[in-house]
């Protein structure tokens, strides 16, 4: 859990920009291997569309059970000790860290396995 608002703004940027970086490491690997089979279908490139379909969607599911119990654990924790306006920010940063959590994991495996990092 984070310390304080400022620590977890300042970590959620890090995450956020390590994201990017990844993304665009893997959209540059990925874009070439799925255009070529578009126009020559081929057992790698149909491969590679499946894993990138597949991991999209299991990213969006396991993404949205972390956020249901993200808000769940918020909801209790919000029934026995009021919440101000700096702890919902805090709660907010903390309940975005969850939901992305499964996503980001997803782009440094990619980025990883093209072999760009």
């Amino acid at each position: 859990m984070f310390r304080n608002l400022s620590q977890a703004a300042a970590e959620a940027a890090l995450d956020a920009g390590e994201a990017a970086a990844n993304s665009a490491v893997t959209i540059t690997a990925r874009l070439p291997i799925l255009a070529n089979c578009m126009l020559r279908p081929s057992a790698d490139g149909l491969a590679e569309w499946h894993k990138a379909w597949t991991e999209k969607l299991t990213a969006v599911w396991e993404g949205s059970v972390a956020a249901s119990t993200a808000w769940n654990e918020l909801a209790w924790r919000t029934l026995f000790s009021p919440m101000t306006p700096t702890g919902a920010a805090h709660e907010a940063l903390v309940l975005v860290k969850a939901v992305s959590k499964p996503g980001h994991a997803c782009v440094r495996a990619n980025a990883q396995r093209f072999g760009r990092l």
